[in-house]
């Protein structure tokens, strides 16, 4: 059951932008938060409302009048547990002006991220789609650095014997 308590205090690290905390490290889809909250694009506002349910008290007019901005809370990378239960207890009380500034943040960045998301994705795409690199073959590096051993040894036995040579002949000298 929820606890009876509600903290509507946020934390002033990371900076502000219309509100909503930036810079964070999000919750990635899939994966539950340090709220327990399972973060999933595919869930239902009704979903989501009832996760939050069980671990916040959620004002009844939150609810009621805001289940898209409940789901775009807990799927947003820029907040923490303690900003989430800050917004949810806050929203009450917030102007429609300010809602609407709120859901116009939450919802630019979703876009901006999915936006990113498609691009690093079709990046990524490119270069599965290029030619396959070719697997080293071991033995034929050695047997070519072998030649070429080989090849310089023998390049540098026939310059000391030219040298060799020229020495002697500036010695007759």
């Amino acid at each position: 059951m929820a606890d009876t308590t509600t903290t509507t205090s946020t934390t002033t690290q990371g900076a502000s932008v219309g509100g909503a905390m930036l810079g964070q490290k999000g919750v990635k889809q899939g994966m539950a938060g340090n709220d327990g909250i399972v973060v999933d694009k595919n869930k239902s506002q009704e979903q989501y409302i009832a996760d939050a349910e069980a671990k916040y008290i959620i004002p009844a007019i939150v609810r009621e009048k805001f289940p898209d901005l409940v789901k775009l809370i807990y799927e947003t990378e820029s907040m923490n547990e303690e900003e989430r239960e800050y917004w949810l207890q806050i929203m009450p009380i917030m102007s429609e002006d300010q809602i609407v500034k709120f859901r116009e943040i939450l919802v630019n960045e979703r876009d901006q991220l999915a936006k990113l998301d498609k691009e690093y994705n079709h990046e990524m795409s490119k270069i599965d789609n290029k030619a396959p690199v070719q697997p080293l073959d071991e033995t034929k590096r050695l047997e070519e650095i072998n030649k070429i051993k080989t090849a310089e040894a023998a390049q540098n036995k026939k310059e000391t014997g030219e040298e060799e040579a020229l020495l002697g002949q500036l010695n007759s000298l």
